[in-house]
Order: structure tokens, then sequence, then C-alpha cells
């Protein structure tokens, strides 16, 4: 405690070299901690458009199906029952259960009344298409049934009703587009059923959709009955989505599924079936983490040369301090301790002012354009009191082993030498 007590009036012994030490680690900690938070918020969003907005935070499928989802699928279809609805939903851990049918098809539009040959009458387009039950798939994926367009709508009841992806309706006849439009002017939705076979349906198209994901845009919702109908799938599905109480129980909740179900169907997790952005969050970590360790490197470089200064200053007063029998180790010790008073003032000031900034932004939320995205998303930035503390430990143990060779510098020099320096 001695020691403690001389290290922090050492420090205020020259206020102006402390001020600048502080201000460089104030700076570089709170820096760290509101990049931190930016990359946090940044996760977040994308957690939300691809977990909450597409896939669901557990997918349960046919053994087989994800090796060959760019294959045919539908022939990897499961009995859609209460009973295995139930089986999953007893599982510790599962929220909601929604199923799916995942499938490609064709938008064929009728002849416009009054086109030309020029203008071309009927217009057919590619689709990748999501079938499934809209008042539980807001529970699994809630974030998919905000992504569309004012008036947009898509009822639970088997009505064939699509919803369109709004860059490719802006290419669709005017005449095609509403409730209003008769049923002899519907689009037919064309796919081949899981024979092969051709079939086909007329729908309305009920409103646009729009995502805050770059990607394919000819995608399009129907709801799970007319997909059935379409696929000649009555009473089958491709795919459970399961949404979980916490995203990060997905793999426990995962395996217990497994369990549950047996050898006869494949449970994955959301970065399993997505695994780019899994890969996607792991590099702007590992960024964060290079980017982190080269700014505090920096900021502590600088006390290195602040802490030897100081030794070369006090060179008679460490000869006095050896004379009078103070051991070597102690003179250490006195060195790093004031290396970590530095590094705990600083760090707990800046991780007050980078969790301050932080928590503005957050609630304010920073606008940020996702390129190729039809929808803007908003990153609201957070930090853990965990992150705020480990940033705070970081910057005291940093600091202590910048001021460890100032310190050996120190405890190396001999009495009699030191206290005829002049």
């Amino acid at each position: 405690m001695r020691l403690l007590s001389l290290a922090a009036r050492n420090l205020l012994r020259n206020r102006r070299r402390t001020a600048i030490s502080l201000t460089a680690l104030v700076v570089g900690v709170g820096a760290m901690v509101g990049l931190r938070g930016f990359i946090n918020g940044q996760q977040r969003v994308i957690l939300e458009n691809f977990v909450y907005g597409q896939v669901g935070a557990v997918q349960v499928h046919k053994a087989g199906y994800l090796a060959n989802v760019q294959g045919s699928p539908l022939t990897l279809d499961m009995a859609d029952s209460e009973a295995l609805r139930e089986r999953i939903a007893a599982v510790e851990g599962v929220a909601r259960v929604s199923p799916r049918i995942a499938f490609g098809g064709m938008l064929s539009l009728p002849d416009a009344e009054d086109a030309t040959d020029e203008e071309g009458a009927g217009k057919t387009s590619f689709l990748q298409l999501t079938a499934f039950e809209p008042e539980l798939e807001k529970e699994v994926a809630p974030q998919r049934l905000k992504w569309l367009g004012e008036g947009a709508h898509l009822s639970s009841a088997d009505g064939a009703e699509l919803l369109l992806n709004a860059d490719l309706a802006k290419s669709l006849a005017s005449g095609v587009m509403g409730a209003e439009v008769p049923q002899e002017r519907w689009p037919a939705l064309l796919a081949a059923d899981r024979d092969g076979a051709l079939n086909g349906e007329a729908v309305r198209i009920t409103g646009t959709l729009v995502s805050a994901t770059p990607g394919d845009r000819r995608l399009g919702y129907v709801p799970l009955g007319t997909a059935q109908r379409l696929l000649r799938m009555e009473g089958r599905v491709t795919e459970y989505a399961l949404a979980v109480k916490r995203l990060e129980d997905a793999p426990r909740v995962r395996d217990a599924v497994r369990v549950a179900l047996g050898p006869e169907y494949e449970v994955h997790t959301w970065d399993e079936v997505v695994p780019f952005v899994a890969q996607l969050l792991g590099h702007q970590d590992f960024l964060f983490e290079m980017l982190t360790s080269v700014f505090l490197l920096t900021v502590l470089l600088g006390i290195v040369n602040v802490m030897l200064m100081s030794v070369l200053e006090r060179v008679r007063e460490i000869g006095t301090m050896l004379a009078v029998g103070m051991r070597r180790r102690q003179v250490v010790a006195l060195f790093l301790l004031e290396g970590a008073v530095l590094g705990l003032v600083g760090g707990a000031l800046g991780a007050l002012v980078g969790g301050a900034v932080t928590l503005w932004l957050g609630q304010r939320g920073i606008l940020l354009p996702a390129p190729g995205a039809a929808a803007d998303s908003i990153i609201r930035p957070y930090v853990s009191v965990v992150y705020l503390v480990r940033a705070v430990g970081l910057a005291t143990v940093g600091a202590s082993l910048a001021a460890l060779w100032p310190a050996y510098r120190a405890a190396r020099l001999r009495p009699v030498e030191a206290l005829a320096h002049s």
C-alpha cells in the first residue's frame, strides 16, 4: 500500500506529462469501446436481417436436404403432421415452429388487352419462392413480414396470393397488380412438382416486399396452402424453421431436436444454413482485434517513452532509495504500479467516455445504406458491461507491461553511480 501511495504521488509530480499519457489512454480506450459498439450494432443488424428475416434460428429437414438444396429438394419433403410439430415444440428451448416449402417457379403474365406486337404481350419471370403460414412465420422470422410495401399483405388462408419483390414488380404491367384485378387477369404461377410435372395456378399479387439484405431480387412469398396445391404436396413441407428463446441457445436446441427426431431428419443452426454470414461476423471480429491491437500498441509505446523519461529524471532519487535499503524488486514494483495506476485511471475514463458515446448513438441510431439492398438499416451501437470491464483491465495490464522495461532499467542502476549523476 505504501508503494501504491508513492506511485500515485509520483504521477502527480509531473502533471503535464501524466495528463498527456492519460489523454492518450482515454482516446485509445474510448475509440476501442466505440468501435466495438459499432461492430456489435452492425452484427446485430446482420443477424436480424438473415436470422430473423430469412432462415430462422434452427431448421429441420429430411436427412440429406441441405447437401442437395441446389438439386431437387422437393423430393426430400416430409409429412406436416401435428404429432411431428408437437415433438419439435416439446424440446426445451423451442419457442415456435413454422412449416415452409422453398421452391423455384415462374410467373407468367397475361396478355395485355391493348398491347401491340412490339410491346409483346406476355412476360415470364423466374422466381425463388418461399411458402409459409404468416401467423406462424412472424414468430420465427418476424423481420420477414416487416419488409412489405404499403398495403401489402399475405393471408393465413389458402388463398391464391403472391407477394412479389418490389424491383421485379416494377417491370409488371399495371393491369395485374391489386385486389381489384378480375380473376381472368391474374398472372399464372408455374412450377414443377416433386415428380417433375409442370403445374400452374392463377395468383393475385397482393403487394410488394423489400429487403435489407443484398441478393437476388427475383423473390416471392405465397401462403403454404397455395404452394401445396401448386406442387401437389398437400400435407407436406420441405422444412421447419424454429424460433428459440435465446439465439445463443441455438446449438443446444439443435442437438436436443436431433435426439428427439432421430437420424431420419437433419437439424442445422442458422450459421450452418448460411455459413457465409458466420464467416462475415468472424472476419469483422478478427479485423476489430487487429485494429485494437495496433491502436493500443501505439498508445502503450507512448507510455514506455513517458516512463523512460521519468526514470532518467529520477536517477539520483532511485539511487537514494537503493542506498537507504530499498530492494531492487521494490523499485521494479514501484514503476509497475505507476504504470498500472496510469492505465487504470485512463482506462476507466476512456471506458466511461466510449460507453457514453455508444449509449447515445445506440439511442439515436445510425442510418447506414446497404449497397445492393432495397431497404436501409439502422445500426444501434451497444457494448456490454463485461466488455467495458475488460477494456479497463486491458489498459491497466498493458500500461503495467509498458512500464516493465523502464522499471528494469531503474532497478539496474548502481547506487553510487546514481547518486553521482547530475
